[in-house]
């Protein structure tokens, strides 16, 4: 074979490299990616088109880093620091501490007359409703923006900011409303040990499981759950 024959062979040096540097878990150890969304869930995601949406996660979500980590857990390769696992775990308890001071700081605040605890409880259902039509409405427009039928898209994000509009004037309303209660209906109130969310004793079979399986509730409720999973299997102490 001559020389220019072996020249124009692939050079399979070079590709093993790109594979491997493609697969290696080393290019995980980055602190800008999100670990949580490698491991299993980002709370910024479960938490989108909710009343405590706090928007993109300002890490980096890239599906090729999640096959890469995958990929490697089946291959039982540990991660260039520690098991990244724990990131998630610290990065859920992060979000369930300020879930379990607001619970705290409402159970402080849970003060009002008789009339202005059934006008909380129909505002919630308000947002709650308005929670559902704007993370519905969320998706519908990433979908059609991937699909790349952008005069659709613009008609649902006009309607969307319509949604979240009204969604806006409720919570104020909510917060003013709050800000005025006073003991006399606090026994008729509660807070929801799970989302820190206001639940009235009056409230019918329909609200109660309007709320517990809302995106919300559910949201925290697959935090605890996480965390709980996690302590066990890493054995983390609390």
């Amino acid at each position: 074979m001559s020389r220019d024959s072996l020249n124009h062979l692939p050079n399979t040096d070079n590709k093993h490299r790109n594979e491997s540097r493609y697969s290696d878990p080393r290019v995980l150890n980055n602190s800008r990616i999100c670990k949580s969304y490698l491991v299993g869930s980002c709370p910024y995601e479960m938490l989108r088109g909710t009343k405590e949406n706090l928007g993109r996660c300002p890490r980096i979500h890239n599906k090729k880093y999640k096959i890469i980590y995958q990929a490697a857990k089946e291959r039982g390769e540990r991660m260039p620091r520690h098991d990244f696992e724990l990131d998630y775990l610290r990065d859920l308890e992060s979000f369930l501490d300020q879930c379990n001071r607001k619970a705290a700081q409402a159970e402080k605040r849970l003060q009002s007359t008789e009339e202005e605890k059934e006008s909380v409880a129909n505002i919630t259902t308000q947002i709650d409703e308005y929670d559902t039509r704007i993370a519905v409405i969320t998706q519908e427009i990433e979908t059609l923006t991937d699909k790349g039928e952008l005069e659709k898209a613009i008609d649902l994000a006009i309607k969307l900011k319509s949604y979240i509009f009204q969604r806006d004037k409720f919570a104020t309303l909510y917060s003013t409303t709050l800000e005025s209660m006073n003991q006399s209906a606090a026994q008729k109130l509660q807070i929801c040990k799970v989302c820190g969310s206001f639940l009235s004793v009056l409230d019918n079979d329909k609200r109660l499981a309007y709320h517990f399986t809302g995106k919300l509730h559910l949201a925290y409720a697959d935090m605890r759950a996480t965390v709980d999973e996690l302590k066990q299997k890493l054995r983390v102490k609390d």
